[in-house]
């Protein structure tokens, strides 16, 4: 078989491992989201050396998980440019691995080139979809000989219903007393998969908002961000270290529960008390004294973070500022640093009030968000000031970014597309 790709001295070729009697997709695989395919700019975490068992021209296809609706025993395949698109060739037919992936090998290529592919079972009328139904842009790779394998999960196939649930890896639900506030709270905790030579214990990311992260039936507006597939994707690629996600839930108060200003008043909070700082000493003095005495942490700083979106966002850049002692790397996508137009945003000079930190910080926000009465340049504004705060107090390039994300909006399936890219970025030193 003769496969051409731009690019290549020599043509690809698609190779699978001898299916035997035994080539069914394990029905015990279960996931419900692709992802962004992988930016080669993407910053690697050194884990190791991984790919010892490839060779440095072939690049490995892994299929973790499908939809749960997914007929028992099917087929599936991968088309792209390596075989001319076709739904189903034999050659390129995914097959069990006996590690909970179905795999393919795409070889003969060069670094540097481009491999675009999408999943199907055998043709073009079971495509995969997006979860919402939508066409799915072309997954693209370019392959990096240092980073040899591509994890994948499918949403959505084009001929079948979206199912429910959509969790993917081992995600365990806690409910716990939240004394700050005198309530409990559900709190989500992602354990990272069991890697050949991995370590034994992790660092820490603790995350606002869980509902909307793991499982579109939880999902405030029916949409996730499909953290746990993204996680699994970029560990199982060793692009980032396997690490444990601990993610609380917010409530019908979480207008003043992520409020971090008492001077800039959320409008729907009933009570018109902030009390952002009493949700972040949930966090430092009772969520994480638990974690590390229950799980197989790195409790050290310099292996905990803090991520959220929105006013979670906002409480990211607080909590780092305010416990510097416990966190070392913060991000807040779409960050609000304010809650009406009227007020005036706090959170440029709390930064430098607080001064220097050691802190990796990442803040990202779209060029077309916009909610109630607080309009595009309003939000960037606020963002760009923050992000000069923290030139003004000596951050040193390498150590706070800020990325304006052309057309980017306030939603989950925006975060979605950009929290993999986030992560590598805190993550990469």
């Amino acid at each position: 078989m003769v496969l051409v790709l731009a690019g290549s001295c020599a043509a690809p070729v698609v190779v699978t491992a001898d299916a035997g009697a035994g080539a069914e997709l394990d029905a015990g695989i279960v996931a419900d989201a692709g992802g962004p395919a992988p930016d080669a700019g993407v910053m690697a975490f050194d884990a190791g050396a991984p790919d010892a068992g490839l060779v440095a021209s072939v690049l490995e296809v892994q299929l973790f998980g499908v939809p749960q609706n997914t007929p028992g025993g099917a087929a599936l395949y991968v088309t792209g440019t390596f075989n001319q698109w076709a739904p189903g060739d034999p050659a390129a037919r995914l097959v069990p691995d006996g590690t909970g992936a179905s795999v393919t090998r795409v070889t003969g290529l060069h670094a540097g080139d481009v491999v675009e592919f999408k999943f199907t079972r055998g043709a073009w009328t079971t495509v995969e979809k997006t979860e919402g139904g939508a066409e799915l842009p072309n997954r693209r790779v370019v392959f990096d000989p240092a980073f040899p394998r591509v994890a994948a999960f499918v949403s959505r196939w084009a001929d079948l219903p979206l199912p429910g649930a959509s969790r993917t890896g081992e995600l365990r639900v806690r409910s716990l007393s939240l004394p700050q506030l005198s309530t409990t709270r559900n709190v989500w905790i992602y354990l990272p998969p069991a890697l050949a030579g991995g370590p034994t214990r992790f660092p820490v990311m603790y995350v606002f908002d869980a509902q909307n992260l793991f499982d579109r039936a939880t999902a405030t507006y029916g949409r996730e961000w499909q953290l746990d597939e993204t996680l699994e994707r970029l560990i199982r690629e060793r692009r980032l270290p396997p690490m444990i996600v601990v993610a609380v839930e917010s409530s019908a108060a979480r207008s003043c529960e992520y409020n971090v200003f008492a001077s800039d008043p959320h409008p729907t909070c009933p009570t018109g008390v902030a009390q952002g700082d009493a949700t972040i000493a949930f966090l430092v003095d009772t969520l994480k004294p638990l974690v590390d005495a229950d799980y197989p942490t790195l409790p050290g700083r310099a292996d905990t973070g803090v991520l959220g979106s929105s006013m979670g966002g906002s409480m990211a850049v607080r909590a780092g500022f305010a416990h510097p002692e416990v966190f070392s790397r913060v991000a807040a996508l779409s960050p609000s640093y304010q809650n009406t137009a009227t007020s005036t945003p706090q959170m440029p000079g709390y930064v430098r009030a607080r001064g220097l930190q050691a802190l990796r910080i990442s803040q990202d926000l779209g060029t077309a968000e916009q909610f109630r009465d607080l309009t595009t340049p309003v939000l960037l504004a606020n963002a760009r000031a923050v992000d000069q705060a923290l030139v003004d107090v000596g951050f040193p390039a390498s150590e706070h970014r800020f990325v304006e994300v052309p057309n980017g909006t306030h939603d989950e399936d925006a975060w979605a597309a950009r929290v993999g890219e986030v992560l590598s970025w805190v993550w990469s030193r």
